[in-house]
């Protein structure tokens, strides 16, 4: 699957927001709220892999904020990895492991 295929996919699924992570939490796109991890949800991911190039490489997470908001935040591959977003998954990572 592209990464266009997956974000298709969540939209059918009602993942309609896209979540931008900010020095102090992640914004949503379409409320403007201003989310603390501990306020979201992750759902589901998936990675795309084309095996020829690694800049190629992403995965979207499908999240849900505790009011019911539900958006994606894509993160590229791990050498081009935004290290607020990495921080944000892995805590949401643990958070879902621990429920």
């Amino acid at each position: 699957m592209t990464l266009a295929d997956l974000q298709a996919n969540a939209k059918e699924h009602g993942f309609t927001h896209h979540f931008m992570c900010e020095r102090d939490g992640v914004r949503s796109d379409g409320t403007g709220h201003l989310y603390a991890a501990d306020e979201l949800r992750l759902v589901h991911s998936n990675s795309t892999d084309h095996g020829t190039d690694p800049g190629d490489d992403a995965t979207l997470f499908m999240i849900e904020a505790k009011d019911g908001t539900k958006g994606i935040m894509i993160v590229a591959d791990s050498f081009h990895t935004d290290p607020h977003k990495a921080r944000i998954i892995d805590q949401l990572r643990r958070n879902r492991a621990n429920s």
